[in-house]
């Protein structure tokens, strides 16, 4: 089931094919895929708050857990308040997929590891 979990937020979370809640009503039914919507609006929001503090330039705070989980400690400029977040491993690989995703965890974009790869390969 963690699988499906995964595949449906990745799904939900891809630009080039987006899972209509519309037209595909009838896969968020259940408890799995309700969770899976929590998870894609928690990385949007995520993402959106990374790239606002990567154009600043203020890197989060990132703490790896044993499970292979991150743990990103996001501090508001303005504003007295800071935001922790706990990922998953697999959370984590699907942040890691948006750039400011990958600069915060301190991983090259997911489209550069591709042409990182080849390059390590000739």
């Amino acid at each position: 089931m963690r699988e499906f979990l995964y595949r449906l937020v990745q799904r939900l979370h891809d630009e080039a094919r987006p899972l209509s809640r519309n037209k595909h009503f009838h896969v968020f039914g259940d408890a799995e895929s309700r969770r899976a919507l929590r998870i894609d609006r928690h990385l949007r929001d995520l993402e959106a708050r990374l790239s606002e503090l990567r154009e600043q330039g203020e890197p989060p705070r990132v703490r790896h857990l044993p499970d292979g989980g991150v743990q990103l400690i996001l501090r508001h400029r303005d504003l007295a308040v800071v935001r922790t977040a706990t990922l998953t491993a697999d959370e984590a690989r699907l942040l890691a997929r948006h750039p400011a995703g990958a600069w915060a965890l301190g991983c090259p974009p997911a489209e550069q590891v591709p042409a990182a790869a080849a390059r390590k390969g000739q």
